[in-house]
């Protein structure tokens, strides 16, 4: 049976503009200098930390955990603003109607995942769902890694879809080639394509 493995923010979940216009919230709070959304999206990566480094934060005087707090509440009060991928609903029915398992490999804490999915109405489309027990945007290597070695999924019969350069790392840590990346997500295309992964503008360019 073929497995499609997908990245929750950013491919499943349109939150750009939000994430963004909160991260231009915090820098304004904090007098430092703020980003157009072509340059957030040139300059964001994971681990997460590493990118609020790109930002200008130096954490001497509050905590990468203070900051994953303030910046994960504002998220929770604006997270209904955000709507699903353009594309997505097509194929994810398309997957299902092929008989293939459909699974969430997220960096998202795993409770909050599950609450958006069901709130969102696409919880019944996965077989399995899997987040960080944090709110940090750690990596999720070691989430993937843990569950094909579980399942005893068949690498050569996956599929990853996502819009960031650490979905390709993470599918390349389990052996799966079939990689596709949005830049619609998190990640400009100029970024995506530095890697030589095959990039689509929307989901709406998948056919499976």
């Amino acid at each position: 049976m073929k497995t499609i493995f997908w990245d929750y923010n950013g491919t499943i979940l349109d939150d750009v503009r939000l994430t963004y216009d909160i991260e231009q919230m915090m820098l304004t709070k904090r007098g430092m200098h703020t980003y157009t959304l072509a340059q957030y999206k040139d300059m964001f990566c994971f681990p997460v930390i590493d990118y609020y480094y790109k930002m200008g934060y130096t954490f001497e005087h509050e905590t990468y955990d203070d900051i994953s707090v303030e910046f994960h509440e504002a998220y929770e009060k604006g997270f209904d603003t955000c709507t699903l991928a353009d594309g997505f609903l097509d194929v994810i029915e398309a997957s299902v109607e092929h008989g293939y398992q459909n699974v969430i490999i997220s960096a998202a804490n795993k409770n909050k995942l599950i609450h958006q999915c069901e709130k969102l109405g696409i919880a019944k489309y996965f077989d399995k769902m899997f987040g960080t027990d944090d709110i940090l945007g750690g990596s999720k290597i070691d989430l993937a890694k843990d569950y094909m070695v579980s399942s005893h999924t068949d690498p050569s019969m996956c599929m990853f879809i996502g819009d960031t350069l650490h979905d390709a790392e993470t599918a390349e840590a389990i052996c799966v080639k079939d990689i596709i990346l949005t830049s619609s997500g998190h990640q400009s295309r100029k970024v995506l394509e530095e890697g030589g992964y095959t990039v689509v503008d929307s989901l709406k360019e998948i056919h499976l």
